[in-house]
């Protein structure tokens, strides 16, 4: 159709505005399924955007973090999921959007989702490792108890303590088990019992945290983040008693030791003191046995050393053995004397040999040795000359010459004088 002056022609805005009416008044609240693509949340508003598509369309779509809404689980991409809201639409770009209010995930439940979702993102945070979990105390001397003050599950527990180890000293924190702001409570007692033994204002061994059984919604406020995050903080150790043996929560899961059942978690902690005695007496009736047994044995070995006869009669051993260096030492005086005997006769001998090989004996037959007053033996006459003093041994004595020539004939040349 032509344009003429009169067509009425329109904005924009208008048209928007118009087709924004219409569809938010058609579309105000319905359930829509699909499957979630392009989810991001934006940190700085908590705002989620994403997109449902099937296929044959896609739906965007919005969810606004100031609805008063808690979100049970997360959106991820590839999810079924259904939404409750309604449609609207954006003018600055003519966009309609599904304004979503709550979300249901299709096959299974948003509070089983949630609980898979959270076991997840805390396993991959370390809460659930073994290795970090630390040993419970063998004779706890302080105690406390993190429960509802009105159950069964605390009296439960303080009568089967005062049976089993009346020792131990109870402190008693009071919490809600249940109900909107069971969580927090919970958190906070732990906590508060943390920083009490870390200022040392309270020595804490161990701390229970429990209650009785319940529906599984009643365990709920055991199955949350903060109560996870406060039981991995702890600087105590922490047993983990929720419900019934069947019922596992995360607290079990993050708890250093989980216990079945409240009651469970003080046989966990604690020793019978009956049976501790019943060790004692055993024990003590062990040691009487094995210290009268080696008694016996130290009397036995007693007796047999007494009736040894270097112990009976001692002085017999001294007497044989002084008898042993009496003959030893005589041997060793007639070996001394029989050794001296033969070095004499040696020496003998030797002086024998010596004298008969002395030239002094040759004087004791007549002869006589002459020399100068050097030392020096005159061989010969040659060896002399007029006025040298030459000295003459006999036998006995010796006689001081002069030389008046070497050929002087003299009565005793013969003698060399």
């Amino acid at each position: 159709m032509p344009m003429t002056p009169e067509t009425k022609s329109y904005t924009v805005s208008q048209v928007t505005a118009a087709v924004k009416g219409r569809i938010e008044e058609h579309f105000a609240e319905f359930w829509v399924a699909g499957e979630v693509t392009n989810y991001k949340k934006l940190p700085s508003t908590g705002h989620m955007y994403f997109s449902l598509k099937d296929a044959g369309a896609v739906l965007p779509c919005q969810f606004r973090s100031g609805f008063n809404l808690r979100m049970k689980f997360e959106p991820r991409d590839g999810m079924e999921v259904l939404c409750r809201g309604g449609l609207t639409v954006y003018p600055p770009q003519g966009k309609y959007q599904l304004e979503v209010q709550e979300f249901e995930p299709r096959g299974v439940g948003a509070a089983e989702l949630a609980l898979q979702q959270l076991k997840d993102k805390l396993r991959d945070k370390g809460y659930f490792a073994v290795e970090r979990r630390r040993p419970i105390p063998v004779y706890p001397r302080c105690i406390a108890l993190v429960t509802s003050s009105t159950g069964a599950a605390i009296r439960d527990m303080i009568e089967l303590l005062a049976q089993r180890w009346p020792m131990t000293r109870v402190v008693v924190r009071s919490s809600r088990v249940q109900g909107q702001y069971a969580p927090e409570e919970l958190a906070a007692s732990l906590r508060m019992l943390c920083l009490l033994s870390r200022k040392k204002l309270l020595a804490l061994d161990a701390i229970v945290l429990g209650r009785g059984g319940g529906a599984a919604a009643d365990l709920s406020a055991f199955n949350e983040e903060i109560v996870a995050d406060a039981i991995f903080d702890s600087s105590v150790p922490v047993v983990s008693a929720v419900g019934h043996e069947t019922d596992v929560t995360i607290a079990d899961l993050v708890a250093d030791r989980r216990a079945e059942t409240p009651t469970a978690a003080i046989v966990l902690l604690t020793r019978d003191c009956r049976e501790v005695m019943d060790d004692l007496r055993a024990t003590q009736a062990r040691l009487r046995d094995a210290m009268l047994f080696r008694v016996q044995n130290s009397r036995q070995r007693v007796q047999q050393l007494a009736e040894r006869p270097g112990l009976r009669r001692p002085l017999d051993r001294i007497l044989v053995a002084k008898q042993k260096i009496d003959d030893r030492s005589t041997r060793l005086d007639r070996a001394g004397q029989l050794l001296l005997s033969r070095g004499h006769e040696k020496l003998a001998a030797a002086t024998q040999q010596l004298q008969a090989l002395s030239p002094l004996n040759v004087l004791t037959r007549g002869y006589s040795l002459t020399q100068r007053t050097d030392g020096t033996v005159l061989r010969s006459s040659s060896d002399v000359v007029p006025g040298d003093v030459i000295e003459t041994r006999l036998a006995e004595g010796s006689i001081l010459s002069c030389v008046l020539g070497p050929n002087s004939p003299t009565p005793d040349s013969n003698h060399g004088q």
